[in-house]
């Protein structure tokens, strides 16, 4: 009997490690089963082989950051030739003149250099005196007494001592030989004249007005700027260079003239070298 409950036992025992070792195979094989799902959910790491090329390729990655890099340069680069270029056709437009003033060079250039020289140097004192009293006074102060002068408002005396970067003193300068010559420069012109090394006795004489007149209306009209003498409203006249001569011929100068110096109008004397006329025709002194 007890070899009978033995042998069953044993068969039991032995069926349960049967049981045991088939379920550890199927659990394998499940887990087996399950591998591809969980390689199928998991983000797939690329090869080495892929990656090596992008790494190490020459063409993708650095093309982009070269073009990053050298886009503010080029850029910096293309500005630079534009403000050159600017800078170039500026430069152009100061040196570039026309036929009329070509012929105010040539002929400016023909009068005597002691004269010029001369027209110069007493111009030039007088222009740092009109500087020194819009330096004291102010601004607005001389422009106030030469805009009823020249025929112009106190702005626009304002808006071309700042234009053109002038003193006060050659503004009178330019306004007084501008206000003496008919279809001649403007007042823009001559500045553009100076600012090419020509002088105001080269300029005077290129207009075709008496040197010998220029200084004694110039100073005219810069005792008014000075607030030394009361403006009448017109620029101090000057003599052209061929009037003068045919006034000197004939002995007689016409009445009616501004004139500074101390002489009469009406006397018979042009007085001190002002002239007379309403000014100079400058395509007429020239003849074209």
């Amino acid at each position: 009997m007890k070899r009978i409950l033995m042998t069953i036992l044993g068969s039991a025992i032995a069926m349960a490690f049967a049981a045991a070792a088939v379920g550890q195979t199927t659990d394998q094989s499940g887990a087996n089963k399950n591998a591809p799902a969980t390689d199928q959910t998991t983000p797939a790491t690329p090869p080495a082989s892929t990656t090596a090329p992008n790494a190490g390729s020459s063409t993708a990655t650095p093309a982009p950051d070269a073009s990053a890099t050298q886009t503010p340069a080029a850029q910096a680069s293309g500005t630079g030739s534009a403000s050159a270029a600017a800078s170039a056709e500026a430069g152009k437009n100061a040196t570039q003149s026309n036929p009329m003033m070509d012929r105010v060079k040539e002929r400016g250039m023909k009068a005597s250099a002691k004269a010029r020289a001369e027209v110069d140097k007493q111009l030039d004192e007088m222009d740092k005196q009109v500087d020194n009293e819009a330096a004291t006074k102010g601004d607005a102060e001389v422009a106030g007494r030469l805009a009823v002068e020249f025929g112009v408002t106190p702005d626009a005396l304002m808006a071309e001592h700042s234009q053109y970067g002038r003193g006060w003193g050659e503004l009178v300068i330019a306004h007084t030989l501008q206000a003496n010559t008919k279809n001649g420069p403007t007042v823009a012109d001559l500045f553009q004249m100076r600012s090419q090394g020509m002088g105001w006795g080269a300029i005077a004489a290129g207009l075709g007005l008496k040197l010998g007149g220029v200084v004694p209306a110039v100073k005219s009209e810069g005792r008014v700027a000075m607030g030394l003498e009361k403006g009448d409203g017109k620029a101090a006249t000057i003599a052209s260079a061929t009037m003068a001569t045919k006034a000197k011929a004939g002995g007689v100068a016409k009445a009616g003239a501004k004139v500074s110096g101390g002489a009469k109008a009406g006397t018979g004397a042009s007085g001190a070298g002002v002239g007379v006329g309403a000014g100079v025709d400058l395509k007429g002194a020239t003849g074209k």
